[in-house]
């Protein structure tokens, strides 16, 4: 067994007192980023959501950005929040859904914004000739 020498009194209370701090930031970190993850994932949903149902009729472009505003709340609950839904048709045969808004975080302002997109082909019927 060692004997601790009369310097090293009161190491332990200074390395937690160090490292504590630094502890708590890392696990603030990993936690802000999943929560910004999961937001990004629910942003990706919903723009898909979105976009499914433009494809599907492409001149509905208000129903198509309701679908994905309420879907994203549907599915993110308060995790995605001010959330913004814009549709558009991208030439004659593509449409566009894009879903912004912020996720849930630990401290205010500290992350940007999540913003994804959900594009395709618009779906038509065409006959057997």
């Amino acid at each position: 067994m060692r004997t601790r020498l009369r310097s090293e009194r009161g190491a332990s209370a200074l390395e937690l007192a160090v490292y504590t701090p630094i502890m708590f930031f890392v696990i603030f970190v990993i936690i802000q980023f999943a929560l910004h993850y999961h937001g990004n994932q629910v942003a990706h949903s919903a723009a898909r959501e979105g976009s499914r149902i433009l494809r599907v009729e492409p001149n509905a472009l208000s129903e198509a950005e309701q679908h994905a505003a309420e879907y994203a709340a549907q599915l993110g609950g308060n995790h995605l929040t001010d959330v913004t839904v814009q549709a558009q048709r991208v030439g004659t045969d593509y449409v566009r859904v894009e879903v912004c808004g912020r996720a849930r975080e630990i401290i205010k302002n500290i992350t940007p914004r999540v913003c994804q997109h959900a594009e395709g082909p618009i779906e038509e019927f065409q006959p057997d000739i």
